[in-house]
């Protein structure tokens, strides 16, 4: 897999699942708000499910050390992670190189993604303004932004032709959250404004966004992947043979198959997939931490919007108070500019007593890295599309466990605050579509005799790392 799936020291196994790339957060309500956790659906699982795209080589680097390289496919889009591991008696040395997907955008339409429907004969992109659909503007804004989903295609995965899908679009906003809808022909209710003496349904956006898939994707190419530029045409999944058209005086409709096809012509086309929330690894301890000091912002969270009241230096407690119980569990207890992070035993082995987490190299040198702690599974704080059917909805319903959930990240949006009901953080705070990133960290056991504070520079540990 590409991924160190094994740390032991003094012959004692100490991580509970693999160090994964992670390019998700748990999804604050500023987030919902923002309907990112549509927006952004493609990378929930994407360091989870990332495949070894160049096997790895392993190389030695002088007696007592071996590095181990490989490069991770991230997602289908063409994002990659090039990784290395140097392992030593020291620890293990992770350095990470993030390469984005191109500025053109990917290679594929993806299911969930945003794309923009052009119609060929009108030359016009599909818009949206509340309900009503029409097709006035050649440009690729806010108002022409749809979700192409199949429910049956893992968001991220590639839309291939003959799916059944939903187009969605925002609609509008309350105080607590962006109103999306689907497209859906209406019954019984003509379209207006059709040239030459046509008629045909009304097609508007009014579908409860769980309402099942209403149309057919074709290319007109055949069989397939969607691909950006492809000419597709959508026909109604209930048999009718209906189709999505457009005309240059802006109606949209749905027409009777046979009845003028060009206008059901559209070319689909894409942007570049929104950028991920953050850009990290996360990984999971084995039972038995119980305490932890860094030095690095403190003695609160904070974020690269949230960090003035968080001043730079050498803090402790338990794990446990690391994680902020906010009503609704979400992201919590990030901790910019850490330079290092130690991961203590309540009670210590002869073997080890702990784990370092130390930024190496221009990560430290730069300011640090961000990190945070917590006895709670991350998954738990997460919640899914619909914000009403999170697992935990109150942070009182939380279970500790006896694993340390952990993450290392050299990036993280902001959370925003703006409003909770549809504005995104601000652009600054932000992660580029395009921003290439390189850090690196070393993963540290130490013994009882050893003090982190002192040591977090360099000392030895016989360590034995696994790589899957």
């Amino acid at each position: 897999t590409g991924m160190l799936v094994g740390l032991a020291a003094g012959g004692e196994e100490l991580l509970a699942a693999p160090l994964q790339p992670n390019f998700w957060r748990p999804v604050t309500d500023n987030d919902y708000g923002a309907n990112l956790q549509k927006d952004m659906a493609f990378w929930r699982h994407a360091g989870r499910d990332a495949k070894a795209w160049r096997p790895p080589a392993v190389s030695s680097r002088g007696p007592g050390s071996v590095t181990v390289e490989t490069e991770l496919a991230i997602g289908l889009a063409g994002a990659k992670l090039a990784l290395s591991y140097e392992i030593s008696e020291r620890g293990v040395l992770v350095a990470a190189k993030w390469k984005p997907v191109s500025a053109q955008g990917p290679s594929v339409v993806l299911s969930g993604g945003v794309a923009f429907l052009r119609a060929k004969e009108a030359n016009r992109n599909i818009d949206v303004e509340g309900p009503k659909l029409r097709a006035r503007w050649k440009d690729q804004g806010d108002w022409q932004r749809l979700t192409i989903s199949d429910p049956t295609t893992a968001a991220g995965q590639p839309l291939r032709h003959g799916a059944s899908i939903a187009l969605q679009a925002v609609t509008g906003k309350t105080e607590a959250e962006l109103l999306v809808h689907g497209l859906v022909p209406v019954p019984g209710k003509a379209a207006e404004e059709l040239p030459g003496g046509l008629s045909g349904l009304a097609v508007e956006a009014t579908g409860s966004p769980a309402e099942r898939p209403v149309w057919k994707l074709h290319r007109a190419a055949g069989d397939g992947e969607v691909a950006p530029g492809d000419e597709i045409f959508f026909e109604a999944a209930d048999g009718s043979g209906r189709r999505l058209a457009a005309f240059e005086g802006g109606a949209v409709a749905a027409l009777e198959r046979g009845v003028n096809d060009a206008a059901s012509i559209f070319v689909v086309e894409v942007k570049g997939q929104a950028p991920p929330a953050r850009i990290g690894f996360r990984g999971t301890l084995k039972g038995g931490f119980e305490n932890v000091e860094w030095f690095g912002r403190g003695p609160h969270e904070s974020y690269c919007d949230r960090f003035a009241s968080a001043r730079v230096g050498c803090f402790e407690g338990t794990i446990l108070e690391q994680t902020f119980k906010y009503v609704r569990p979400q992201e919590n207890g990030n901790k910019m500019d850490t330079r290092w992070m130690a991961l203590k035993r309540g009670s210590p082995s002869s073997g080890c007593a702990g784990l370092l987490i130390a930024a190496s190299g221009s990560s430290a040198t730069a300011g640090g890295l961000s990190m945070q702690c917590h006895r709670y599974a991350l998954d738990d704080f997460d919640g899914p599309e619909d914000k009403l059917k999170q697992r935990f909805k109150h942070s009182g319903e939380l279970e500790s466990r006896a694993e340390t959930d952990f993450c290392v990240d050299a990036a993280q949006m902001g959370v925003g605050g703006i409003d909770s009901w549809g504005n995104k953080p601000l652009p600054q705070h932000m992660l580029a579509a395009d921003r290439h990133l390189e850090w690196s960290f070393m993963l540290r056991p130490y013994t009882a005799e050893e003090v982190p504070e002192q040591e977090a520079a360099s000392f030895k540990f016989s360590a034995l790392a696994h790589l899957g």
